[in-house]
């Protein structure tokens, strides 16, 4: 039996191929989630997805809608659909995210806007629409419902030339455990994962971005500086934080709520 034998979760920001969120959504489906729910606002890959769910051999289903995780309607709208062809929610992770570089001085308030409506309050909108149904998981797991928010090292490491994107992070750590709080009388437990430097495709487009500006030779060169920046001096892959969600989606879970998981190879230790 597997560790999310029988449970339904939904993955925001799940809609392409080598980023976090599918990682997550196949590790969910290995351990015998009976279904997994990925959104995004892209649908392009769908079929690409499925074609590797179904190498991985898993018996769950895997469906991909779209979804404008900003929107309160939307929301609502794939809870509801969620609830009607799977009968529950057990999982909530709010993974999507996004960024736009950029200092105090340089950032306009609209870009501002838009990376914590991502960041932030799609957290909120998320947990306010998926927690009535995940109230219900604990007749069915002892363990109950389990949100989990995607926030990376950058809430505890401040930048001076990202800010919206770490302080849209901070802001997510603090609603986590304020959830926390909130759900956990609901029996739902709230914690927040926190990678590192991740070799998504998004992250390998920015690489190759600063190796046409000179900034390095090669993209490879690129990730080995990166690698040395933490203790363990490795790169980090998507499927290496999908074991860290497996855990807090799993019921060996039951007691950890309001926890943050430094899943950064040790960065975070020189700040």
């Amino acid at each position: 039996m597997g560790r999310l034998e029988g449970k339904v979760a939904i993955v925001t920001g799940a809609g392409r191929v080598g980023n976090i969120g599918v990682a997550v959504a196949r590790a969910f489906l290995r351990e015998g989630a009976q279904a997994v729910v990925g959104t995004d606002f892209r649908r392009e890959e769908a079929e690409a997805i499925a074609d590797l769910v179904k190498a991985d051999g898993s018996q769950g289903s895997f469906v991909l809608m779209e979804q404008d995780v900003t929107s309160e309607a939307d929301w609502a709208r794939v809870s509801r659909e969620t609830v009607d062809r799977f009968g529950q929610i057990d999982v909530l992770v709010n993974n999507a995210g996004i960024s736009i570089h950029g200092s105090i001085a340089g950032t306009s308030l609209d870009d501002l806007r838009k990376v914590m409506a991502v960041n932030h309050d799609a957290l909120f909108l998320g947990i306010k629409a998926c927690a009535p149904h995940l109230a219900g998981a604990v007749a069915r797991f002892g363990g109950g419902g389990a949100i989990i928010n995607n926030l990376s090292m950058a809430s505890y490491m401040p930048n001076a030339t990202n800010i919206g994107y770490h302080v849209s992070k901070a802001a997510g750590r603090m609603l986590t455990v304020c959830a926390a709080l909130e759900y956990g009388p609901q029996k739902i437990r709230v914690n927040s994962i926190h990678p590192g430097v991740t070799m998504t495709p998004i992250l390998r487009e920015g690489l190759d971005a600063y190796v046409a500006n000179g900034m390095w030779d090669s993209t490879e060169a690129a990730e080995q500086a990166l690698a040395a920046m933490n203790p363990l001096g490795i790169s980090s892959v998507p499927e290496d934080a999908a074991n860290a969600f497996v855990y807090l989606a799993s019921e060996e879970a039951r007691f950890v709520t309001g926890a943050a998981i430094c899943h950064d190879g040790g960065i975070g230790l020189k700040y």
